[in-house]
Formats: C-alpha cells, sequence, structure tokens
C-alpha cells in the first residue's frame, strides 16, 4: 500500500544554488539526495538550473528513490538535454519522467509552437527504453487573470502528460482555491500535482511556518482523495539552514509520511 510520503517530491538543486539569491544570504551544503532523505520525501525533480552537473554521478546518489525527474527546458529547441535523460533511464530503472521548468517564461524567450513539444512528448513516450512522462511548471500568477490568454495558452497543455502548480508569492496562497478550481479546468484530463516553497522565493524571505503547515493541510486531502498525483517541495538548498519552514515540513512528515492513501 501506497504511504503518504510515496506521492511527495522535493524539487532538488545542486548544493548551494541559491546562495546570495532570493534573499538568502546563508550557505548550504545538502545536496539534492540529502535533501530527500532529512525531508522524507521518495521522488525527485533534479534541475541544475544553469550549473553544468554530470547527472550520472547524481543518479548514481538517487538509487534509493523511487522516481526520479531532470529537467528538460531544451528539449523542443535542441535534442540533447533529452536523449541524456533516456540513456540516463536505461542505467537508472527510477528514472521516470522529464520537467520543462518555468514553461510560461520559456515560452517568451523562446516563442515556439505547440507542435514542438508535442513532438518531445512522443520521443518521450517513444523511445528505447521505456515510456517517460512529461511535465510542466505552472505558476499561478499566470492562469485566470485573463481568459484570452487563457485560451491562447490552452494549446500548449495538450502536449504535456502532467502539471505542477506553484504559487510563486506567499502572499496568493490565500487565493489558493479560486486558482486551483481554474487550474482543474485548464488541465482536464491531465495528471497533477501541487508545489510547496519552503522559502519565499516570490518575495525574496523566510517561508513563514503558519503559510508552510496551511498547504501541507490544504494538499493532503486531495492527494488522499485522488485530486493530485503528489506534492513537490522546494527545495534542498536551504533545507539546513535553520529555516522554520523546514521543520515544520519535517515535523508534519514525521506525523504523516507512513499514513496509508
Amino acid at each position: 500500500m501506497a504511504r503518504v510520503r510515496d506521492k511527495f517530491w522535493l524539487w532538488g538543486h545542486p548544493e548551494n544554488r541559491y546562495f546570495n539569491e532570493y534573499g538568502n544570504y546563508r550557505h548550504s551544503r545538502m545536496t539534492p539526495m540529502e535533501g530527500a532523505m532529512y525531508l522524507g520525501v521518495r521522488n525527485l525533480f533534479m534541475v541544475p538550473v544553469g550549473v553544468h552537473v554530470n547527472p550520472r554521478q547524481y543518479n548514481k546518489s538517487f538509487s534509493a528513490l523511487q522516481q526520479v525527474g531532470w529537467s528538460i527546458d531544451n528539449a523542443a529547441i535542441s535534442p540533447l538535454a533529452l536523449e541524456e535523460l533516456i540513456r540516463n533511464a536505461q542505467e537508472f530503472p527510477n528514472i521516470t519522467c522529464g520537467v520543462f521548468d518555468d514553461f510560461v517564461g520559456y515560452l517568451k524567450q523562446h516563442p515556439l509552437p505547440a507542435e514542438r513539444f508535442l513532438a518531445v512528448n512522443d520521443r518521450m513516450h517513444a523511445n528505447e527504453v521505456r515510456p517517460l512522462t512529461m511535465w510542466m511548471v505552472l505558476y499561478t500568477h499566470e492562469f485566470g487573470v485573463d481568459k484570452h490568454a487563457d485560451d491562447t495558452f490552452a494549446p500548449y497543455i495538450q502536449p504535456f502528460d502532467g502539471i505542477i502548480m506553484w504559487t510563486w508569492r506567499e502572499k496568493d496562497i490565500v487565493l489558493f482555491e479560486e486558482k486551483f478550481a481554474i487550474f482543474k479546468r485548464l488541465t482536464a484530463g491531465k495528471q497533477r500535482m501541487l508545489g510547496l516553497y519552503l522559502w519565499n522565493f516570490g518575495e525574496h524571505k523566510e517561508a513563514s511556518a503558519e503559510a508552510v503547515l496551511w498547504q501541507l493541510e490544504r494538499y493532503h486531502p486531495l492527494l488522499t482523495e485522488g485530486e493530485i498525483e503528489g506534492i513537490v517541495l522546494h527545495t534542498n538548498t536551504m533545507a539546513d539552514l535553520d529555516y522554520i519552514a523546514y521543520d515544520v515540513a519535517v515535523d508534519w512528515m514525521k506525523k504523516h509520511g507512513d499514513d496509508p492513501i
């Protein structure tokens, strides 16, 4: 039987990636795998964010995890990231997916037709190893504001197997119910996850204990009721810096992580 922690993911970055960025001025030494273990989750998206990494080295450290995905942001322009993901999937059986981070922001810089992403999805599902799912990051401030914009964006949702909804600014958590209802309409027939920031990136400061606990308590029943496939915690790069939001997440997982779904 699946447990709650089996449906939680870490959004992983190279260690210390966000020192001196987004209001964080403390050095971290925690790796993505250490972050996953500390937070008690069993799955991980690895997102290098411009840092050159050796995927195989990281994938070795991820071998105890159930599922692993890697960012493939440029896959609709260049085959390199996707082909590397497929090659690594042959050696590491827990690699199950690829993800496009900050997808709307990427489209603004690279206004590609939706067909290019359909081609990526075709390659992910029909390759020499096994089918891999394709995910997108979508922020709540990017939809539900202008109907025409939502209608224009709708064709870009179709190529994806799943979409992860993130609230970038903690102050916007109060809009969750409204945004989640719109999100479900926009993503009908797709798999869904919810992202949860343990550092308030959108406002360049610590995430509050209250907001993190509220999200965990609100997202939990959506998970157990099958409304969403998973919950993604962001990130390892502040997890060892004594920020209270992480303490809240760790304590919550100790209480609920082994509950059956």
